[in-house]
C-alpha cells in the first residue's frame, strides 16, 4: 500500500506532500537534470518547453540562459504548477516564463512554437508514451529536438514504488519516436544514485 502511495505522489504530488516531492526531486533527479540541461545546448533566444517539471530545479537551471525567447513548463500536478509559480514569480511576472497544468499527451500550444523540448522521469507517468512523442514533434520546429531523460529499467527494479509504474528500455522509446517522424540518437550514463538514458530525437526541417 505504502509503494502504490508514493508511486501515485510521484505521479500526481498533491496537499502537503507536494512541496516535499519537490524538494526530493530537486535532489534526487539533479544528475538527469544537469545532463540535460548540457545537451540542451541553449542559447538566449530559445524556445524551450519542460514536460513534467516537478520540483524545477532546471527551469531555474534555463531561465539563466533564456533570456531573450521562450522559457515554459507542463506539468500535470496544479500542486507544482502552484509551487513552482511562487519560487519563480519574478521571472514570471517579467513574461520570461510561463507554467501551465497540463499532460504530456496535450500541449496547449500550436504547432512549431518552441526549438527544444525536455522532460526528466515523468514519461513513467504518461497515459500514452506514443502520443506525448506525438504531442513532442507538433510543437517543436523544423530541427528542432527533445531530450528525454529517465531512469533505466534495471534501476528502477531496486525501488518498490516502481512496481506500479510503468518502465521503459531504451528502443521502445527510440521505436515510438522514429515511428512519431524524429531522428533518434541514445546515450546510457549514470550518476551515485542509478543508470540513466538520454534520448535525443530530432526533428527533421
Amino acid at each position: 500500500m505504502f509503494a502504490r502511495f508514493i508511486a501515485q505522489q510521484l505521479s500526481h504530488p498533491s496537499g502537503l506532500i507536494g512541496p516535499l516531492a519537490a524538494h526530493a526531486w530537486n535532489r534526487r533527479n539533479a544528475g538527469l537534470n544537469d545532463a540535460i540541461f548540457d545537451r540542451l545546448t541553449l542559447s538566449p533566444a530559445d524556445r524551450v518547453l519542460e514536460v513534467g517539471f516537478g520540483g524545477g530545479y532546471l527551469l531555474g537551471r534555463m531561465s539563466t540562459v533564456v533570456t531573450d525567447g521562450l522559457l515554459a513548463g507542463v506539468d500535470v500536478s496544479p500542486a507544482m504548477v502552484a509551487f513552482c509559480a511562487r519560487r519563480y514569480r519574478p521571472i514570471i511576472q517579467q513574461g520570461r516564463l510561463a507554467l501551465k497544468c497540463a499532460p504530456a499527451e496535450s500541449l496547449p500550444y500550436p504547432p512549431e512554437v518552441f526549438t527544444k523540448v525536455c522532460t526528466v522521469n515523468s514519461i513513467f507517468y504518461w497515459q500514452s508514451v506514443q502520443r506525448a512523442l506525438a504531442e513532442f514533434h507538433r510543437v517543436l520546429t523544423g530541427n528542432g529536438f527533445a531530450v528525454i531523460c529517465f531512469t533505466c529499467k534495471e534501476s528502477l527494479r531496486k525501488r518498490s514504488f516502481a512496481r506500479h509504474v510503468a518502465r521503459y528500455e531504451a528502443d521502445e522509446i527510440e521505436q515510438m519516436a522514429i515511428s512519431c517522424g524524429f531522428q533518434v540518437t541514445t546515450e546510457h550514463l549514470s550518476d551515485r544514485h542509478r543508470d540513466f538514458l538520454c534520448i535525443i530525437a530530432r526533428k527533421q526541417a
